[in-house]
């Protein structure tokens, strides 16, 4: 099941591919994630924290490639990756229909529709797989554009687990969303 590359124009009218991440892409994956870890406050990592090197980045893609539930995408433009998702489906066999999302955007590229773009491929994607069924997400209650997007490509709230979040000396709640990719 193949459906990439698939280029899209930007809100501000420069060309992105999207495409599946392959093992060469280690490098750059890496970096655009170290990039956007720094200084964010929607996410729950710091830069520091994030455990991969190169060669662990690669066999996280490698890993993602062998697994029929489950996806890495990447933007680009100008062959610069500038965002990625991964659709991480469950290795266990009573949840292996589920599929999470995580997902990151480079700093100067945030608001360019470029999370719309990955996320929808990656329901796209999800509708066509055999086995997932339902996906789904975790997102700070104080991240109102990001739930805005996840709203907008059809997943609606599931629950939330009050103050589990510490950002900046306060608390945050952590708000499940989750959607339907099948019909059963």
């Amino acid at each position: 099941m193949s459906f990439f590359p698939k280029t899209y124009s930007a809100k501000n009218n420069r060309a992105v591919t999207i495409r599946q991440a392959v093992s060469d892409d280690a490098s750059n994956l890496l970096k655009l994630k170290l990039q956007y870890l720094k200084n964010t406050e929607t996410l729950p990592l710091f830069e520091n924290e994030y455990p991969n090197d190169i060669d662990q980045e690669r066999d996280f893609i490698e890993r993602f490639q062998s697994e029929k539930n489950s996806i890495i995408l990447v933007a680009l433009c100008d062959d610069v990756m500038i965002g990625n998702i991964d659709l991480t489906g469950s290795w266990r066999k009573k949840m292996e229909h589920t599929g999470m999302i995580g997902m990151g955007i480079h700093t100067q590229w945030q608001n360019q529709g470029i999370g719309t773009l990955l996320l929808q491929n990656a329901i796209d994607w999800a509708h066509q797989n055999e086995i997932l069924k339902v996906i789904w997400l975790e997102v700070y209650e104080s991240n109102q554009s990001g739930i805005a997007l996840y709203k907008k490509t059809g997943f609606t709230k599931s629950g939330i687990i009050p103050n589990f979040f510490l950002e900046n000396d306060a608390y945050i709640d952590k708000i499940i969303m989750s959607r339907e990719v099948s019909d059963y």
